[in-house]
């Protein structure tokens, strides 16, 4: 299996506080979100994005969220590594931004991932209160609309040997990328990122 940088954050960990909140959504895709909303909202703070994501104005627990309640304070703390090392990979010049995903297990499970992660970043942009992207260059909308695609991409059909590994690392590569540069079109940085090209787009075709 190709070598993937470390991941900052322990998926694990994450799966674990997911639980304990009910939560059906995948450690991948609660990334994908928090990176939408965030490349969407770069003021967005840890409790603010907690609310959004995981409760309703109608939820029984909003009053303990909006007064900071025991509950919001635990799940707060839970997740406040998780969202600050997620702001900070974002918001560098290192390059070092990589999707929360699993590095091992089945190539249709990394698939799936993949896909979870890609309908959270949909999902975070449209929390944040992105509507439309006339107001920025086309890649961003492209970007975008390759997501939409990737979001099914747990329906490739895998061919059954190197080539599926290829494009899991293709995928995640296109993501990183394609990620990093929509952030820094929406929400320059002081210090310009030096994004190399890629030719990843004809992974989903």
């Amino acid at each position: 299996m190709s070598e993937v940088k470390e991941i900052a954050v322990n998926i694990a960990q994450i799966k674990a506080d997911l639980e304990k909140l009910d939560s059906e959504m995948s450690p991948s895709e609660v990334h994908g979100t928090l990176c939408g909303a965030l490349c969407g909202k770069p003021d967005l703070n840890l409790h603010d994005w907690l609310s959004m994501t995981f409760f309703t104005a109608d939820d029984e627990n909003v009053n303990a969220i909006t007064s900071r309640g025991l509950l919001f304070e635990a799940i707060a703390d839970s997740f406040k590594t998780f969202f600050l090392e997620t702001v900070k990979a974002l918001s560098d010049n290192s390059l070092n931004f990589h999707p929360l995903l699993p590095e091992e297990g089945s190539e249709s499970m990394r698939l799936q991932a993949i896909a979870e992660w890609a309908q959270g970043y949909l999902m975070g942009l449209s929390l944040a209160g992105v509507k439309g992207f006339t107001d920025y260059p086309g890649e961003v909308k492209e970007f975008v609309e390759a997501m939409a695609s990737i979001a099914t991409v747990d329906d490739y059909e895998l061919a059954g040997d190197d080539s599926d590994e290829e494009a899991i690392i293709e995928f995640i590569e296109f993501i990183r990328i394609g990620v990093l540069l929509t952030n820094e079109e929406m929400n320059p940085i002081r210090v310009p990122i030096d994004i190399p090209p890629t030719d990843n787009e004809d992974t989903l075709h």
